[in-house]
């Protein structure tokens, strides 16, 4: 739903666009982001490209802060993107995520002042063909009843919302040893133990291109195994732990086989045995309040067979 006629929306937004050896892509996404009717700060965050991608800035696109990072630290540079902006709210989109609307922003900006609880909201998102980009649905519920229908979520899909600036920092934003891959739910639980409310909404519609250009076919297999093993250690009860991680692996090692990529998976459970550790000493396990709150919203979430098939049909790169 967009605002209402004559709404008035009074927060400030920055848009920070994440970026790594993808310099035609930031380009698109850049020009994307120019074109939202809402008054925003436009800031690409750099993940040490070296394909020029930082200079295609600073010569094509004077009115973007270009926050250029000395060396490629993933997911963790968004930290860097939301500290660096003047916004009440940050939108953090990818270089292969396009804006659908001129409204996308202001309508995002208008679900947050809907939901003052709310520190972020997720945005829907579609393929190249417009519609519903399964690969890209993290939430519990079944995406074909729920795709098109706004509720409270548990996850934060780091390259499609906005959120309040206050709120991402106050929780210490994305763990940088993940580098990617589960970077979302592991923030969503701090921002749901801080008694936050994460927001899902049809109503603004991002189309992911897909871009694969400078990601081995591998890593998935690899960070998605090694962190699901890490976040779980870091915030949830033993017994939940070893049920989480248990099922986490079984359905990670049912796309790795299927991909032929048991090898990467593999080595994502030995380097999560290697790094538990480190993990544990940042342990700080959930409230009882936001693990009832997460049962609450995980009521609807389809079963493990459920999501194996879902993993059968579809590729997760």
């Amino acid at each position: 739903m967009d605002p209402a006629p004559g709404s008035q929306l009074s927060a400030s937004v920055s848009i920070a666009i994440l970026n790594y050896q993808r310099r035609d892509a930031l380009r698109e996404a850049l020009t994307s982001a120019r074109s939202q009717d809402y008054p925003v700060e436009i800031l690409a965050v750099d993940n040490a490209s070296t394909d020029g991608s930082a200079e295609m800035v600073r010569d094509e696109f004077p009115d973007v802060r270009l926050v250029a990072l000395p060396e490629n630290i993933a997911a963790a540079a968004r930290n860097a993107g939301v500290a660096a902006a003047k916004g009440d709210i940050v939108v953090t989109i990818d270089n292969d995520v396009r804006f659908t609307t001129p409204n996308d922003v202001a309508t995002a900006v208008a679900e947050l002042e809907r939901h003052p609880g709310a520190a972020l909201v997720n945005f829907m998102i579609v393929g190249a063909d417009g519609a519903l980009s399964r690969r890209d649905w993290c939430h519990p519920r079944d995406p074909d009843v729920w795709a098109h229908r706004p509720f409270a979520t548990d996850y934060v899909l780091e390259g499609a919302s906005a959120c309040r600036r206050q709120a991402f920092l106050e929780v210490g934003g994305y763990w940088p040893p993940l580098f990617i891959g589960h970077e979302g739910w592991d923030l969503a639980l701090r921002l749901l133990d801080a008694g936050h409310e994460l927001r899902y909404t049809p109503d603004v519609r991002v189309r992911h291109l897909v871009d694969t250009t400078a990601r081995p076919s591998s890593r998935i297999y690899y960070t998605f195994s090694r962190n699901a093993v890490w976040v779980a250690l870091r915030h949830l009860p033993a017994p939940a732990a070893a049920a989480s991680i248990a099922r986490d692996l079984a359905l990670m090692g049912v796309a790795s086989a299927r991909a032929g990529q048991l090898g990467a998976y593999r080595r994502g459970l030995a380097d999560a045995a290697r790094g538990a550790r480190a993990a544990l000493r940042t342990r700080r396990v959930l409230a009882a309040s936001t693990r009832r709150r997460l049962a609450e919203l995980r009521r609807l979430k389809p079963g493990v067979l459920a999501r194996a098939r879902r993993h059968l049909r579809e590729r997760l790169i």
